[in-house]
């Protein structure tokens, strides 16, 4: 990839993201408001209730103005008796914008203690394959006997000891057989 493609990417993350953190930011001031009061609760839940007067209440209690595409979502919600999923909705709405579904696990497994140093080495070359957003767990297992196994997420990298000779005997049992 192009470096004026590289940063035309990255500048088109930043707008998302900023507009994502706005959108998800609103829902859930107003799943907070809806929490609170309960006058609210009940005036989006009234069926006699107008849309217009539900959105004028909802905007007014979560003290900001809303974007016509926020007004136009909010107003989806309240047509749809959907209003108390607005936790979930900006949740889904995060994930959609960064593509994962929530922080990914990586999971490094040595056969002994790792330094702090190959630690942050070994994090860093995480990130730059899979990106942010990853959390690292690192243990021992004596048993690997060298080498390490990395999972994130459903891929598994093995470069153990103990994988290498199950694989050489797994071959030799082969060629005997």
């Amino acid at each position: 990839m192009s470096d004026k493609r590289t940063q035309a990417t990255r500048y088109a993350q930043a707008v998302i993201q900023a507009m994502t953190e706005r959108w998800r930011a609103s829902l859930q001031a107003g799943a907070d408001a809806i929490a609170k009061d309960k006058k609210l609760a009940a005036l989006l839940a009234d069926a006699g209730a107008s849309l217009d007067d539900k959105v004028k209440a909802y905007q007014a209690a979560i003290k900001t103005d809303l974007s016509a595409e926020e007004q136009n979502l909010v107003k989806l919600l309240l047509q749809n008796g959907d209003i108390n999923m607005l936790p979930e909705v900006a949740s889904a709405l995060a994930e959609a914008a960064t593509g994962q579904r929530g922080p990914q696990k990586a999971e490094i497994v040595s056969a002994i203690e790792l330094t702090q140093k190959e630690q942050e080495s070994l994090r860093n070359k995480l990130i730059a394959d899979y990106g942010d957003g990853l959390t690292f767990d690192f243990r021992v297992d004596p048993a690997l006997l060298g080498g390490l196994r990395v999972r994130v997420g459903d891929r598994l990298i093995d470069t153990s000891v103990a994988s290498r000779l199950s694989a050489l005997r797994e071959t030799l049992s082969s060629a005997v057989r």
